[in-house]
């Protein structure tokens, strides 16, 4: 099944485009025309990454600046004023990432969305 979530115009170079499917807020943003798809929340603390800044293929959180890489969805960053922090507390899974390709139709669809194998297209 696929979902037509919204047009690929509506996801310029730099920049951000929330989007929920079945009730999961997914970002989908654009860098150096490159898409990358990924679940909303941060996984050190939930916090939403829409409002984080990115820069070429990294991702960093707004509320303590922990940054990821969009490509392998791994932790690359924390930055060195949580070094004084409780070991547990600067946990972080990596991010949540989903396969995004685009096409000619201007269409960003998301295909048998599943968080464990989840493949949007744009179109």
């Amino acid at each position: 099944m696929e979902y037509k979530v919204c047009k690929s115009e509506e996801v310029p170079d730099n920049s951000k485009k929330v989007i929920s499917i079945q009730g999961s807020n997914i970002l989908v943003c654009r860098s150096n025309n490159q898409l990358f798809a990924l679940h909303n929340s941060c996984p050190h603390r939930g916090a939403s990454l829409s409002k984080g800044e990115i820069k070429g293929t990294k991702i960093r959180c707004y509320m303590h600046h922990f940054e990821f890489d969009l490509i392998s969805g791994k932790l690359l960053d924390i930055p060195s004023k949580c070094n004084d922090q409780n070991p547990n507390w600067k946990k972080s899974d990596n991010l949540l990432l989903f396969q995004i390709s685009e096409k000619m139709v201007k269409y960003i669809y998301n295909y048998k969305f599943e968080f464990s194998h989840a493949c949007i297209f744009c179109y």
